[in-house]
This record gives C-alpha cells, sequence and structure tokens, in this order.
C-alpha cells in the first residue's frame, strides 16, 4: 500500500514539527479489505482505514488538517469532490494533555487500486505484475511552496506544501 507511505512523508515534511521530530506521528492500517475487481484478472483494491496518531500535537489544528485536506485532493479525491464520501470520510478525536498540546488520532478511509497483469518473463515463465494506479489528477485547489496562517499580526503556525511527495 503505497499511500500510507506517501502521507506519511507529506505530513512530514509538511508540518515543520514533525520534520523535526517524525516520531510524534504513528502510522496505521485498521479495518482493511482486498476487493477483488472481477474480470478476467487478478486485479484488485485495497479498502483501509488509515490511522494517524499525533502525539503531543501543540498548536492550531487546521496545521494538521490543511496539508492532509491537501494531500486528499491530491491521492482520494473523491474525499473531496464527493459530498457524501468527504462527509464521513475523515473522522478525528482529541485528547487535551495540557493548554497547549494534545493527542489527535484521524481516521481516514482511503482506497488503492492494483492491476495485476499477465505476460511471460524471459525465460518463458508466465509473470504476475502488479501496478498501483494512480488517482484522477485534477487542477490543485493551492500552490505549492510555504504557507503561514496569520489570525492577526502575530504569525502563529506554517506548513509546507511540496510539489512531488510520494
Amino acid at each position: 500500500m503505497n499511500k500510507l507511505e506517501s502521507l506519511r512523508n507529506y505530513l512530514c515534511a509538511a508540518i515543520p514539527a514533525l520534520h523535526a521530530d517524525p516520531q510524534q506521528l504513528k502510522v496505521f492500517v485498521e479495518s482493511g479489505h482486498m476487493v477483488g475487481l472481477g474480470g478476467d484478472t487478478l486485479s484488485f483494491e485495497y479498502r483501509f482505514t488509515l490511522r494517524l496518531v499525533m502525539l503531543d500535537f501543540a498548536g492550531s489544528l487546521d496545521l494538521l488538517a490543511i496539508p492532509l485536506m491537501a494531500w486528499l485532493s491530491r491521492y482520494q479525491p473523491d474525499m473531496m469532490r464527493n459530498k457524501e464520501t468527504a462527509a464521513k470520510g475523515v473522522r478525528f478525536e482529541a485528547e487535551p494533555l495540557s493548554s497547549d498540546k494534545m493527542d489527535v488520532v484521524v481516521e481516514i478511509d482511503l482506497t488503492e487500486s492494483v492491476v495485476v497483469t499477465e505476460d511471460v518473463d524471459g525465460a518463458g515463465r508466465l509473470r504476475l505484475t502488479a501496478t498501483h494506479k494512480g488517482e484522477p489528477q485534477y487542477p490543485l485547489p493551492y500552490a505549492t511552496g510555504d504557507y503561514t496562517q496569520h489570525p492577526g499580526a502575530k504569525l502563529t503556525e506554517e506548513w509546507h506544501l511540496t510539489p512531488g511527495l510520494r
């Protein structure tokens, strides 16, 4: 499953606290299913709930939510374009630890398509190849680069949306 590593890498690059200490972010897969797509191939789809656990998270939850939404718009676009999927697809809980820190748990329903093809290798043996199919690409709703959040004259948050992260 490529999306697990992709999202982890994206968030660690986008959120300065994770860039400094990636161990604050734990990533798990829960409730996974492999669903055959039928037809004449072994192609299938992973359907799973990805669980992100941010430990000792300081700052506005926006600092996590905005890069997450940016990643979803690229790698799970139905989560941003389908109102029914969007309404149920991302859930979170937060446990305050102090006045400025909390543990945050985010659950995201994801899918990842795998196309399985059959061919013959150089020695004449049958071979199966699995290719993880990418998502449809839509124009990004934002520019890539460095961002800051200013709820007034004071700089409170920043994150980095880097093009090409996988």
